[in-house]
């Protein structure tokens, strides 16, 4: 099968079970709101009804922070201690979710799929699906070990003593632009590896990442189309909201007096975060594009 053909059908299936990436997304919110509501009942709490809260909805005040962090001592650790968990939490209950994803592209499209049948495939790969993720953290570790901080260490101490800036500039950014290829590759190898476990039902985690990075490097440049194409979709989208969202509107307080005054700034935090919402839809859309353009090529005839 060709690169274009999968990306096409990809999408097309992506299209048929957007019910999936609202499983996905939904879920995600969940956590990211466990992670919030504690930050948000502080801040709330220090703020109370006085008039900095007004002067927080349109931007960040260093003066409030200054304050915020001398009366109430620890809070910004504890909550970013707090995020941390939540997002370590997040590794592998999106770990067990793609299950649920790749068990939907088992079925014929035509056949309906449950609630129930998402979760059930969920929980039909979930140790595999553990043990892969394990290999993968042990893949970023290496990554992060040997680029990042072996090369990066490297690089600092050969370019100590230089005087030319613009070339140590050039010289210690090489590390970092390898650390990201390299983690762009294992995430491909660890993407096409889920595949290849939910496909294969006899598979183990090891045989899978072993297959997938034989298939990976096989095949590199069409794995990198397929896997690069709707990722870059989701960054211009990111780019889109940033670009075209009216901010000179968000950000300028309510003139005072008239009818309307009174719920512009509900209003307008309320029209924000369903734009931001539907732009995190639309990136966990492109991310089960993703799966099932890999699941098509993968599965394809050869």
């Amino acid at each position: 099968m060709t690169v274009g053909a999968a990306l096409k059908q990809g999408f097309g299936l992506a299209r048929r079970f957007r019910s999936v990436v609202w499983i996905i997304f939904l879920i995600n919110l969940g956590l990211a709101a466990l992670a919030a509501l504690p930050i948000y009942r502080g801040i709330l709490c220090f703020t109370g009804h006085r008039l900095i809260s007004q002067t927080l909805l349109y931007g960040f005040s260093s003066e409030w922070l200054t304050d915020f962090i001398f009366n109430s001592p620890g809070s910004l650790d504890r909550y970013a201690a707090l995020i941390g968990l939540v997002g370590l939490l997040a590794i592998p209950v999106n770990t067990l979710l793609a299950g649920g994803v790749l068990g939907r592209l088992r079925r014929p499209p035509e056949q309906m799929s449950s609630l129930g049948d998402f979760f059930r495939d969920t929980s039909r790969f979930a140790w595999r699906l553990l043990r892969l993720m394990l290999i993968s953290l042990i893949c970023y570790w290496i990554v992060f070990r040997l680029l990042n901080q072996g090369l990066g260490h490297l690089a600092k101490t050969w370019t100590h003593e230089w005087q030319n800036e613009h070339l140590v500039f050039w010289v210690q950014l090489v590390p970092t632009l390898l650390t990201l290829m390299a983690l762009a590759f294992a995430n491909l190898v660890i993407d096409f590896a889920r595949v290849r476990l939910v496909l294969e039902d006899g598979a183990s985690a090891a045989e899978a990442f072993l297959a997938s990075l034989g298939f990976s490097i096989g095949r590199l440049r069409e794995a990198l189309v397929i896997y690069a194409v709707p990722m870059l979709c989701g960054v211009a989208l990111l780019i889109l909201y940033r670009l075209l969202l009216p901010w000179s509107f968000f950000k300028t307080p309510a003139s005072p007096g008239g009818h309307w005054a009174q719920y512009r700034e509900p209003l307008t935090l309320a029209l924000l975060f369903l734009i931001q919402q539907a732009v995190m839809f639309g990136r966990y859309w492109f991310r089960v594009a993703t799966w099932a353009s890999e699941w098509t090529y993968y599965s394809g005839p050869k």
